[in-house]
């Protein structure tokens, strides 16, 4: 039959699967670790198109996280700022800061850029802390109010997996048309060899900068959504060791890829609640991150371009076995007549 496609993009079948996770989990715990993973597909995103698209190594993406969420509740909890004016806050600020930090250290390159991304994840966490008057220091803030649309109160934690959905696919799709348009165009110029880019005169230190505020703004917008979600943010709740495993769900999907984001964050996220129930215990505990860690080398030594290698390419399934399962004798119709006439 002509109207039934041979191949469909991958995209919209995880798009259809991910509309039909509600309905088919029912447990809230099991839900809830599934939000988390959605949080960390974001923020693999953000931290995939500066380093993967780019080529800059950046390893605090959880700073910009600490300052979106911050920005959000206080906003919420001081100036009675709605949930959705605060996203945006939280998204400015993010980009601001990325503005700020960029400006300042992206003149350096490779191991010596990670160390001041490094650094600087370190000094807003240190900051978070000791502004008690203003983040009330270790003990966070609670009581973060929770988004209100057309009169209905989030309850629970559906309402927030369809909004943190939309916010997936926003950022996906803002970043794939990004990719393919000229700024897109020159961030992979830089990142295969700046030299030869800025040959061809391509300002190389400004597309670096706004890439790198890009995704800090990113990153911004998963703050706000996480203090809103978990209604309490405190310094605790992004650190170093989350950036570094941020930046493991980027390497193991795949540097670079638009889809490897997905697979790299779901297995690296879920790995620790799969092992959870075999390693209980004050004994075992430690184990955990130990069998992830084991994991993720086994799984590099084995293919080191990552889950979806380098390619930004659409992925497509082919849907020809469905086709001649279902449509095989009408399709053999149509012939027999295109035949006779």
């Amino acid at each position: 039959m002509n109207w039934f496609p041979r191949k469909v993009n991958l995209k919209y079948i995880l798009f259809f699967v991910a509309l039909l996770i509600p309905l088919i989990v029912r447990a809230p715990f099991v839900l809830h670790v599934i939000i988390l993973l959605g949080i960390y597909v974001i923020l693999t995103d953000a931290l995939n198109f500066v380093t993967g698209f780019a080529g800059q190594l950046a390893l605090g993406i959880s700073a910009f996280v600490t300052i979106g969420g911050y920005t959000g509740a206080l906003l919420m909890l001081n100036n009675n700022w709605s949930f959705w004016m605060a996203l945006l806050a939280g998204g400015v600020v993010g980009f601001l800061s990325g503005l700020i930090l960029g400006m300042l250290s992206l003149r350096l390159r490779g191991d010596y850029l990670g160390m001041v991304t490094l650094g600087f994840s370190e000094i807003i966490r240190i900051l978070a802390i000791n502004l008690v008057n203003v983040t009330r220091g270790p003990m966070g803030l609670p009581g973060i109010p929770r988004p209100h649309i057309f009169g209905y109160t989030f309850k629970g934690d559906i309402p927030y997996y369809f909004l943190l959905l939309i916010l997936i696919i926003f950022t996906h799709l803002t970043i794939e048309r990004m990719l393919f348009s000229r700024f897109g165009r020159a961030c992979l110029a830089i990142r295969d060899d700046e030299s030869a880019a800025a040959a061809m005169g391509v300002e190389a230190y400004q597309y670096k900068v706004l890439a790198f505020c890009i995704s800090s703004a990113y990153a911004g917008l998963a703050g706000v959504f996480y203090a809103s979600w978990t209604t309490l943010f405190s310094p605790d709740s992004f650190q170093l060791v989350d950036s570094i495993m941020i930046s493991v769900m980027n390497t193991l999907g795949g540097i670079g890829s638009l889809l490897g984001t997905f697979p790299g964050a779901i297995a690296i996220g879920s790995l620790p609640e799969i092992f959870r129930p075999f390693t209980t215990g004050a004994g075992v505990a430690s184990l955990r991150l130990a069998l992830v860690g084991l994991i993720m080398v086994v799984f590099l030594i084995i293919r080191p371009q990552g889950i979806a290698g380098m390619s930004i390419d659409p992925v497509y399934i082919s849907l020809e076995p469905i086709r001649r399962l279902f449509f095989r004798d009408k399709d053999k119709a149509l012939e027999n007549k295109d035949e006779m006439q």
